[in-house]
Parts: structure tokens; C-alpha cells; sequence
């Protein structure tokens, strides 16, 4: 394909969903799996940063015959309305006919009810606000756009004692686009890209964190918790005999103009040689040569059930 004229997030948020699926760590998603099995039903669960709603089609795969309240939450109401709209269509393309009321989906899955309330709002706002309310708090892709410790402080007030967070695809440090076009330049689009997650500001004052699948592993036992499983997840995205994969093209046009617009606004690199590295990039794409690796962690922690 070639590269598009214009972005669109909610069309990357899709257009990843089989690079998620395929880098999830299958060892820590069976922890997750087994630690479901343990709460009493419903399981009451939380989403935070749900997107168009990838994780929440998953989680109604791993919970066949487990009764689930879900709540997914995203700060931007129409990728909400996109993730309740797309999942109703492709529920109900599944031979299951989903009720509606206001913000919510009502799926009966033989008698294994999945209820999912859809919400717009900040999620961690929302733990911060609903102590002890979830059994289970899901963050995917999520904790490297902020601050991991204080983010872990709103998941930890949110959740009842007991309780499990997943967080899946927790970026961890590396950007790689093979084949190399300029070594020197593209150490330092690494070095500069990282360095901009970490100190540009969000609407809510907070860094990023390029480094925050790793900080989890000691964040987290710092709360009181344990990690219960915890590894690799690395999105590779690479052509094969017919090209890429479902809409991985685009995904990766995604990447390099996120890169690009990054860089540009950091000004730290000559502007026309970051356009003329970007232009190459997304040529690789359009021919089925580019190569891309991002380093990623999942992490299982589970909460005591009461304090020591």
C-alpha cells in the first residue's frame, strides 16, 4: 500500500490488533487465565485505555463459561463509540445477539453473561474514584504514556483486596526498523524518540515512560504486590511471501509518520534529513522490505488479599 494522505488513529488501533495478537506472551496470558478462575462470578473488571475494544473481544474468547462485568474505559468518546459499535456488529456476526442499553452490551453466551458498560472518562480518575471496586484491571499498551508509579497507585486503589492487574504489550525500551538506511541517524531517532516519550506532556501534566515495561517489575512488588508472571511480547512485523499481514502496512506507515512527527516537533535532528529517512521508510513499506521491532513486557500482579 501506498503511504496514506492522511492518519487515523482509530484505524492504527485496528490495524494492530494482529501485531498485539501475535506478540502476547502466552505463558503470562494462561497466568491471567487461571488467576480469572479464582473470584467469585461476576468477575468485575476494568479496562483501562480499551481503544476500540481488542482486549475486550479476547477476554470474551478466555471467558467461555465465566460470568463477566466489564468495564472499558477510554478517553475519547469516539473510539468508544467505535468499540461499542464494532463489537456489537462482530458479536453478533458470531452467532450471538447482544442487547444494548445506553452504554452498555448485554451478551447472554449460554447462560455465562458478559456484560460490558462503556465508558468516556479518564481511567485512572476512575480507579482513583472507585476504591476497591474491581476484581481485575486490564491495561494494555497503556503504562508506557505515563507515569508508571502513579498509575500503579490508581490501579492499586481500584482494585479489591485480592485482586489481579494484567498488563500486556508494556513498551520496553527498543524501536528497530531494519534494514539500516543511516546507522549514525537512526541511533539517534532511537535516542530521540525515547528521550520525547519520556519528557513531553500530556493533557494531565504526565510524562511518558520508554523504559516502564521493566520499571513494572520492581513497581510493582513496591506496592505491596507480586509479580506472578511476567515476559517478552515484542511486536514483529515483517512481510512475507504476500506481503504483510491483515492491514500491517498501514500500521507501519502509522509508525514511521509517528516517528517522523515526533522528531520534527522535538527539532533536536535536521529537519530534511528526518524527512528524507521517513520518505525511505515509507517506501520499504510500499515494497514489502521494511522490518520493525519494538521491545515489550507483560506483567501478572496480584494484590494480598489483606494487608500485612
Amino acid at each position: 500500500m501506498t503511504e496514506p494522505d492522511r492518519y487515523s488513529f482509530r484505524r492504527y488501533l485496528d490495524s494492530k490488533r494482529s501485531v498485539d495478537r501475535r506478540a502476547r506472551n502466552r505463558r503470562v496470558a494462561d497466568a491471567f487465565r487461571r488467576a480469572l478462575e479464582r473470584f467469585d462470578e461476576p468477575v468485575e473488571l476494568c479496562e483501562v485505555g480499551a481503544g476500540t475494544g481488542a482486549m475486550i473481544e479476547t477476554i470474551l474468547e478466555w471467558t467461555a463459561d465465566t460470568e463477566v462485568r466489564y468495564t472499558a474505559i477510554d478517553t475519547e468518546s469516539d473510539i468508544v463509540e467505535a468499540a461499542r459499535d464494532g463489537i456489537s456488529d462482530r458479536v453478533a456476526d458470531r452467532g450471538h445477539d447482544p442487547g444494548r442499553s445506553a452504554g452498555t452490551l448485554f451478551i447472554d453466551r449460554d447462560g455465562a453473561a458478559f456484560e460490558i458498560e462503556f465508558r468516556t472518562d479518564d481511567a485512572l480518575a476512575h480507579l482513583t474514584d472507585h476504591a476497591e471496586s474491581y476484581d481485575v484491571v486490564v491495561a494494555q499498551a497503556f503504562l508506557d504514556l505515563t507515569d508508571v508509579r502513579a498509575a500503579l497507585e490508581a490501579v492499586v486503589n481500584g482494585l479489591r483486596p485480592g485482586g489481579v492487574a494484567y498488563f500486556p504489550i508494556t513498551f520496553d525500551g527498543v524501536t528497530s526498523l531494519l534494514p539500516a538506511v543511516d546507522p549514525e541517524l537512526e541511533d539517534r531517532i532511537e535516542r530521540r524518540f525515547h528521550r520525547r516519550m519520556d519528557t513531553t506532556e500530556k493533557a494531565g501534566g504526565e510524562t511518558g515512560d520508554s523504559n516502564a515495561g521493566r520499571h513494572l517489575l520492581t513497581a510493582v512488588p513496591a506496592t505491596g504486590s507480586r509479580v506472578v508472571a511476567a515476559g517478552g511480547s515484542d511486536w514483529i512485523v515483517r512481510p512475507n511471501d504476500d506481503g504483510y499481514e491483515a492491514d500491517e502496512a498501514y500500521f507501519l506507515h502509522h509508525i514511521v509518520d509517528t516517528i517522523e512527527s515526533a522528531l520534527e516537533a522535538d527539532g533536536a535532528i535536521d529537519a530534511e534529513r528526518l524527512r528524507a529517512w521517513a520518505a525511505i521508510r515509507h517506501e520499504q513499506v510500499e515494497a514489502a522490505e521494511l522490518v520493525y521491532l519494538a521491545h515489550q513486557l507483560d506483567v501478572l500482579g496480584r494484590w494480598p488479599a489483606s494487608a500485612e
